[in-house]
């Protein structure tokens, strides 16, 4: 039941929504997933289907461990936008005040005939660029990366790789463009430098902990628990093409990424999400932000040519969204076709995970799954909408 504007009650109905989750593992090929809702800080609809483990038909349940896989970047943005709340630092503070090895970097510029040259850059990288994805940084898998891992016997400490990630010229020139690629890494080191604090041990403190986040780890905690990596599953024949990673994710063992590297389950992130809905109040009480730096947050922070760049990022699961402090926002519902507002946020995980925050509708939305070679992007939107119209047309 919800109350309507007028004080009256009102029923909702997840009928619908709940019939379009049931026909995923025959008609999308997905072996199971997990959905939750909160509606006006309160917690409405919860709905589980198919399997974590198809083979010894072990439900997907609310106890079921999965990856996050870039999901983990809205937590990672959390927990830098805590530090920026106590004044650790300046969002135009330039990058290398606090990791030296990225004060001398250099940019690649092509040239007509397929060649490039490295030039010196013209602007410093700064803290709000890793933010917005416009720093120039490309991928994590480089020589000076692998050389360090190797060093550090097989482990991949953090910041020792960040560091040597500074190796890498950029893309392009920090600010001008927008680039989907490890700059969420470069801030967990970033915070390791801050604090003193590993990675996951400031998020064990300062998130986990505090909002009661049991099974939210860079380690998985319960490998009994945990849904199995389905690579292109098939429905029909209940088979997939393999299991388990097909990428090498981490550069090194122990590699905390805050890019992407975080387990949890569908109640644990469920929990941390309603928290940023509510302005940074959590479920039991716990203030995590304060309500200025959601706002923050979920603001456009990108120039025009870097707002091009990400229109043709995603499949066009993106459209009518910009990017803020590390999370898309919506800028123009009618170019989603979404029924959520304006200033909704979020982001979602290579095998499909997806979060929708919407402090003026005052909706939360977490769905999981665990597959990889599906075309998530295309029905995140429509679970999106059953999901508001589950709380509008009851």
């Amino acid at each position: 039941m919800a109350m309507n504007g007028k004080g009256r009650w009102r029923r909702m109905n997840f009928s619908r929504l709940s019939a379009y989750l049931d026909t995923f593992y025959s008609e999308k090929n997905i072996p199971g997933l997990g959905i939750a809702m909160y509606h006006r800080h309160q917690p409405v609809y919860e709905h589980f289907t198919g399997f974590s483990d198809v083979e010894n038909q072990v439900p997907f349940g609310r106890d079921s461990i999965f990856r996050l896989y870039s999901a983990t970047k809205v937590v990672t943005c959390t927990a830098l936008l805590q530090l920026l709340e106590q004044g650790k630092y300046t969002l135009t503070d330039p990058l290398y005040a606090y990791i030296p090895e990225f004060e001398q970097m250099l940019v690649r510029h092509p040239l007509s005939d397929g060649t490039e040259e490295l030039f010196p850059a013209r602007h410093p990288i700064t803290i709000e660029h890793l933010f917005t994805m416009t720093a120039g940084i490309e991928t994590i898998h480089t020589d000076a990366v692998r050389r360090t891992v190797a060093e550090n016997g097989g482990e991949g400490p953090t910041l020792a790789v960040i560091k040597a990630l500074a190796q890498a010229p950029l893309a392009f020139e920090p600010g001008s463009h927008f680039k989907y690629t490890v700059c969420h890494d470069v801030l967990g080191a970033l915070l390791e430098v801050i604090t003193g604090q590993s990675f996951g041990q400031y998020l064990q403190e300062h998130l986990f902990d505090p909002l009661g986040m049991k099974d939210t780890s860079f380690s998985l905690r319960d490998e009994s628990r945990f849904c199995k990596l389905y690579n292109r599953f098939d429905g029909r024949t209940h088979r997939a093409e393999s299991i388990g990673e097909t990428i090498a994710l981490q550069p090194g063992r122990g590699y905390e990424s805050g890019g992407g590297g975080l387990y949890s389950t569908v109640p644990d992130y469920m929990v941390f999400a309603e928290a940023l809905c509510n302005y940074g109040l959590a479920p039991n009480g716990e203030r995590i932000l304060r309500p200025e730096t959601v706002n923050a947050m979920r603001s456009d922070r990108l120039a025009p040519a870097a707002r091009q760049d990400f229109a043709r990022f995603g499949g066009g699961s993106k459209l009518g969204y910009s990017y803020g402090l590390g999370v898309r926002t919506l800028v123009d519902r009618e170019d989603n076709n979404s029924l959520s507002q304006n200033g909704e946020f979020g982001w979602d995980g290579a095998r499909g995970c997806y979060v929708v925050i919407d402090p003026e509708s005052e909706m939360t939305l977490f769905y999981a799954q665990q597959e990889n070679g599906s075309p998530w992007y295309r029905w995140h939107g429509t679970v999106r909408n059953y999901a508001y119209a589950s709380i509008w047309n009851g």
